[in-house]
């Protein structure tokens, strides 16, 4: 009877362990479906930054090089851009900026156009400068 009483005591004692091994069981899952959540909205961004860049370097549409910037100057501002995010769109705003500027914008590009792609350029790497800042 006695050996009864024991296994009965160890029984009675796993059971009162198994809320919290529940709960533990229940964190890690929370934990591992925010992580996954993260990097698939962190992979739609990415998907979204490239054609952005794409867009923003394109130098035969200036209206769809225009959509590019002002794609790019949203997406610097979301949480999901890292700082290494930033600095990149911080070279890319500089190297539109001084290819708008040394002329090699072609003759095609009517001047406000132009005014708004060097606009949206620096707006770009202010935005960039900002996010890359801890």
């Amino acid at each position: 009877m006695e050996i009864l009483q024991g296994i009965w005591a160890v029984v009675l004692g796993a059971a009162s362990l198994a809320p919290v091994a529940t709960f533990g069981v229940v964190l890690v899952a929370y934990l591992a479906y925010r992580q996954r959540d993260r990097a698939d909205r962190r992979d739609q961004w990415w998907t979204r930054a490239q054609w952005a860049i794409d867009a923003a370097l394109d130098g035969s549409d200036p209206q769809r090089r225009l959509a590019g910037l002002k794609v790019l100057v949203q997406l610097i501002g979301s949480d999901l851009a890292t700082s290494e995010d930033a600095d990149l769109m911080s070279a890319l705003a500089v190297e539109i900026r001084e290819q708008e500027g040394s002329g090699r914008r072609g003759a095609a590009v009517p001047p406000p156009i132009h005014g708004l792609i060097v606009a949206e350029a620096e707006r770009l790497a202010r935005a960039a400068e900002a996010k890359g800042r801890p």
